[in-house]
């Protein structure tokens, strides 16, 4: 029964915190000083960067990595911000 209780407790304190994660799509305008900035709706944003950030395509990469090699201005971009930290990122948002 106890088990049972603590399984069901971790599971509610593991979606009550995806919900305050928010899901931002833009585009890829620079990434510097482990900050990243986007443009969302005709205006730049600039969101730091998590240090366990990674970037989602078809193999994980850090973002400092991939922002090094592969990013292009321009790229449409999803990102996850969970307070105030970018915790990953995926290419392809509409």
């Amino acid at each position: 029964m106890f088990r049972k209780c603590v399984a069901a407790f971790a599971a509610l304190v593991i979606c009550v915190g995806a919900l305050f994660a928010e899901e931002i799509r833009g585009t890829f305008v620079k990434f510097a000083d482990n900050k990243i900035t986007v443009k969302v709706e005709d205006k730049e944003k600039e969101f730091k960067v998590s240090k366990d950030a990674v970037y989602k395509g078809k193999k994980e990469l850090p973002v400092a990595d991939w922002a090094e090699k592969r990013a292009k201005e321009g790229q449409k971009l999803i990102l996850n911000v969970d307070k105030d930290e970018v915790t990953w990122i995926k290419g392809g948002g509409k």
